[in-house]
């Protein structure tokens, strides 16, 4: 019989509400990935320089870069949520907050500007 209070245990499956939600838009985050590297490869398939050619594949692939950050941003701010307001302590809770992180890097880098 342990002496004192016990730890909570760490799961790997979120038990709330928002941190199943927060997986759900890694997950959305992760297939914008998958199918704009493809709308970007189709680019160049198709005999131009680069997907910024065709008016035709620019147009989704920027749509669904805009996708992929929003489902980014918002699978950290629900990861964080379900961290801190809820006391969520699952392994897939806390990568939504990884790629948090690495678009904040990004957009910090960007905004700061490169030579």
């Amino acid at each position: 019989m342990p002496i004192g209070p016990r730890r909570p245990r760490i799961q790997v499956v979120p038990t709330t509400r928002l941190g199943l939600w927060a997986v759900r838009l890694l997950v959305a985050f992760v297939a914008g990935l998958v199918v704009g590297m493809s709308l970007a490869g189709a680019g160049q398939i198709s005999g131009g320089e680069g997907a910024f050619d065709n008016l035709w594949l620019t147009v989704p692939l920027m749509g669904v870069a805009l996708a992929t950050v929003v489902a980014g941003v918002l699978a950290g701010v629900a990861a964080a949520f379900a961290i801190v307001r809820r006391g969520e302590r699952s392994v897939l809770v806390f990568l939504p907050l990884l790629v948090l992180l690495f678009i904040a890097i990004f957009f910090v880098g960007e905004l700061a500007g490169h030579e």
